[in-house]
């Protein structure tokens, strides 16, 4: 039988039918085999795990489909350790089964530093110098002196504190500040709106103490703002404590309550001047 009358007959039309169904069948099967392999159509929803406690959601259903893994550990002042502070992914995500979630956690204390020199340079720059790694500010008293807004000492928890000695992030420093005695007063800065952080170091810039801070619900470091404070004067004494209210800006009755402290503020300021005119 020659080749051309080979592929005009019947046994070539049978195997060249067999060469096709198995070349699709086993696109059918590669098919399947990468569809379970890859558990496609499988997919979960990734938890919101940020504020719990790693121990926490150990115990929680929805994480018998992922695996936790730290990747780093924060100190956060009034933060419990072990509170998870960021996830990726994020939640609500959509991932496969088994994926891994990494998270970084508050860790007991802060990493170790070295105390930086912040005597014979300005309030605004030592507070600078201190936030910048992680220190905060504590009381700031003043003394009368020959040169004005000049740190003459460096304290922690009562002691003088030198330069380079060992601290650690969100340790608090108390500073002393030289004042002429004819600049007694600061202007109360713009800190409606801002965050705590934010509110909390152009505070201390001015020469104010940080006192009582309140939260409307759920504190959040990204989101809780300042919406009042107390007291309301434009022009204060330095040192002065001032306090702090504060609510989250997703919250419907933020900008109203911010809007009502703005409007008492303007009426207040301007009673205050008339009574000065007079």
């Amino acid at each position: 039988m020659s080749f051309k009358q080979f592929i005009k007959s019947k046994t070539f039309f049978i195997h060249l039918g067999l060469i096709v169904a198995s070349f699709l069948l086993l696109l059918v099967i590669s098919f399947f085999a990468l569809k379970i392999y890859t558990r496609h159509g499988q997919e979960y929803t990734v938890p919101d795990i940020e504020g719990k406690l790693v121990s926490e959601i150990e115990q929680m259903s929805e994480m018998k489909y992922f695996d936790l893994v730290v990747i780093d550990s924060i100190f956060k002042e009034d933060v419990p350790s072990g509170t998870i502070l960021s996830q990726e992914p994020v939640s609500d995500s959509k991932v496969k089964k088994g994926r891994k979630i990494y998270v970084t956690v508050s860790s007991l204390s802060g990493d170790e530093l070295n105390m930086p020199l912040c005597t014979d340079i300005s309030l605004k720059t030592a507070v600078q110098s201190l936030t910048d790694i992680g220190l905060r500010i504590g009381n700031i008293s003043f003394r009368p002196g020959d040169i004005s807004n000049i740190v003459i000492e460096q304290r922690k928890s009562g002691k003088l504190i030198r330069q380079n000695e060992k601290v650690r992030r969100g340790d608090v420093i108390d500073l002393v500040v030289e004042m002429d005695v004819n600049s007694t007063t600061t202007n109360m800065p713009d800190i409606l709106g801002k965050t705590e952080a934010e509110a909390e170091k152009l505070l201390w810039s001015a020469g104010l103490n940080v006192g009582r801070k309140t939260f409307d619900g759920q504190k959040d470091n990204n989101h809780s703002r300042v919406v009042s404070y107390d007291p309301t004067f434009k022009g204060l004494t330095l040192g002065t404590t001032v306090s702090l209210h504060f609510i989250n800006d997703t919250k419907n009755s933020y900008k109203k309550t911010l809007r009502q402290f703005e409007e008492q503020l303007i009426l207040e300021q301007n009673g205050y001047e008339e009574e000065v005119e007079e």
